[in-house]
């Protein structure tokens, strides 16, 4: 049997298999992988491995599709409950074999829906599949706390977003970039596609923090404006405005430094037919540069690493001064890499309004007296590490008149 576990780095291997295998998930022996599977990590640089081998693959590496038995979702991949985890569930159906299955943690309904996180109801409702009236579910409740994912009578709806966009065009983007830099070296091509890989992963937390902020602080029955700034070629806001959990009329998108032109032009040409004009990402050498904000909500991420302290600020107060009444302003900085800036920027933020921190594992506000669970003792271990020097924690405030 082809199977292959996904994990969040080669540390969490042991942890998650042994999850699976233990038998006071699976009872009754129904998905319990067997000792032949495949262990894979977002971050691998490999690119030339068998399934058997010894190596830790890359879970984002083009696979046959139908190639697949089982495809196992380990409990350290935080897998969120939103649109982009949504449509990487689709991405990986394609990759099973016919009667396979993808197999994931699920939470109890309250846990879930606080982490953001997949629930047994909420997998139930994204994946019917119907034929006529007649509903037919895809999922299958294995046992306490682990769910069956496969193909019913037919396929979901096809889900337009970023990882979609991935999957269509790495192939074409990494060719082009390395005809362009007329190497050819399996070095720089594990090199192009690693760049691609960390881009596309990490596009997906922020879609769905985005997506968790906005359901608690604006109204869902009022469409929102999103700008997002930073160096994520607009991924996360394009996902966003995509997805049916939250009302946005527009996410426009600022790339900012050194990147990539075919990369951008890629996306725009991508998402033009599905998210519109309006939601553009535009390309602007410096922060300062930025002309107007002319958003709800205004996402800031990653983009200390190469603007002065005085100069974020003074763009932070202009992004502020600008939002309208009940508009919301986000920022992520790394305070490890950036430790006085982010001490500086975290006193300065005081001064308008009530600081909220969100955790960037999961999507959901980090309370003083409340801890977040988690089935994998180890992001439970890096969540309360967060919680005390709060990494990469996303800001927010909202303003109000």
């Amino acid at each position: 049997m082809d199977q292959v576990v996904l994990h969040l780095s080669p540390e969490n291997i042991e942890e998650d298999l042994e999850y699976y295998f233990s038998g006071e998930r699976d009872k009754n022996n129904q998905v319990r992988p067997d000792r032949n599977v495949y262990s894979m990590t977002p971050s691998s640089s490999e690119i030339d491995f068998t399934l058997g081998d010894d190596k830790v693959a890359n879970f984002f590496f083009p696979t046959a599709i139908n190639s697949l038995d089982r495809i196992y979702i380990g409990i350290s991949v935080s897998l969120y409950a939103n649109y982009w985890g949504a449509s990487f569930l689709l991405q990986l159906l394609k990759l099973v074999k016919p009667g396979g299955s993808i197999i994931l943690p699920v939470y109890p309904e309250g846990q879930a829906a606080e982490k953001g996180f997949w629930s047994r109801s909420f997998l139930e409702n994204i994946f019917q599949s119907r034929q006529l009236w007649t509903g037919f579910s895809n999922i299958t409740a294995e046992n306490d706390g682990v769910m069956s994912l496969r193909v019913g009578r037919k396929w979901p709806a096809e889900m337009p977003s970023s990882i979609e966009w991935f999957f269509a065009e790495r192939s074409n983007l990494m060719l082009s970039d390395l005809s362009q830099d007329n190497a050819s070296s399996r070095q720089t091509l594990s090199a192009e596609f690693q760049a691609m890989s960390q881009l596309i992963w990490g596009s997906y937390s922020l879609s769905a923090s985005l997506e968790g902020v906005i359901t608690d602080f604006r109204s869902k029955d009022k469409a929102t404006r999103v700008l997002t700034i930073g160096r994520d070629y607009g991924l996360s806001g394009h996902d966003s405005k995509l997805s049916p959990f939250v009302s946005i009329s527009s996410a426009k998108s600022i790339q900012l430094g050194q990147h990539r032109a075919s990369w951008l032009q890629s996306v725009n040409n991508y998402f033009a037919p599905h998210t519109g004009v309006d939601s553009a990402t535009v390309a602007l050498e410096k922060l300062q540069d930025i002309e107007a904000f002319d958003a709800d909500v205004i996402m800031f991420s990653d983009v200390l690493n190469d603007t002065s302290v005085a100069d974020y600020q003074s763009v932070i107060q202009r992004a502020w001064d600008a939002l309208p009444d009940q508009g919301v302003l986000i920022l992520r900085e790394d305070a490890i890499a950036h430790a006085d800036a982010v001490q500086q920027m975290q006193a300065s933020l005081e001064h308008y309004a009530e600081v909220h921190h969100y955790s960037a594992l999961a999507a959901c506000q980090i309370k003083e007296n409340y801890e977040i669970s988690h089935y994998s003792l180890a992001v439970e271990e890096k969540l309360q590490q967060e919680k005390v020097d709060q990494s990469k924690v996303l800001r927010v405030l909202q303003k109000t008149s």
